[in-house]
């Protein structure tokens, strides 16, 4: 866990040390948001019933201090940064890889909750970032390296390299394949 910690102050102070990483420690609500995620993570995983107390508890905690539905059963890689901790939802079933940003009011999640294959939630890769107020919906993944615009609903997979846009997203760039299409 501390490692973990460790890394996302280093993602969140792009990778400086001393005096701005204690600052940052001390002062920025988006590392101390991602500390309680970190704890509530660690407590389900390693402390059994109890751990899922205290993780069911650090989730509230999360909604009401910082507006956000963050599930402690999400995976969630090192050096990740929240760029401005409102309004995010992640889901219990959402895998994000390392060094990934994510904007606020980005929610990765179902598709349609009604429909019992529509539960799946989205897979994210490494070194990505989530624009402003994205959604990603459903059994969805997203390669490395993938960036996603403001606003943009993501219901299909992306490649990796690509930058996807819009309602529903497309791809517009692909720098691995430089092709465009749907996303």
């Amino acid at each position: 866990m501390f490692d973990y910690i460790r890394s996302d102050l280093s993602a969140i102070t792009n990778r400086a040390s001393g005096f701005r990483a204690f600052k940052a420690a001390l002062c920025t609500h988006t590392f101390h948001m991602t500390v309680l995620i970190r704890f509530g993570c660690w407590s389900r995983s390693r402390l059994g019933a109890p751990g899922n107390v205290i993780g069911a508890v650090t989730e509230y905690l999360i909604r009401v201090i910082y507006a956000s539905d963050i599930s402690c059963k999400a995976r969630i890689g090192r050096y990740f940064h929240v760029m401005h901790g409102m309004d995010i939802v992640i889901g219990s079933d959402v895998v994000i890889g390392d060094n990934c940003k994510v904007f606020n009011s980005v929610t990765f999640g179902n598709k349609d909750t009604e429909d019992p294959s529509g539960n799946a939630q989205p897979t994210i890769g490494n070194n990505c970032v989530i624009g402003t107020g994205a959604k990603l919906l459903g059994g969805i993944s997203v390669g490395d390296n993938v960036r996603i615009g403001a606003n943009a609903v993501v219901i299909h997979d992306v490649p990796s390299g690509a930058v996807a846009v819009g309602v529903p997203a497309r791809v517009i760039t692909n720098k691995s394949t430089s092709q465009t299409g749907h996303a």
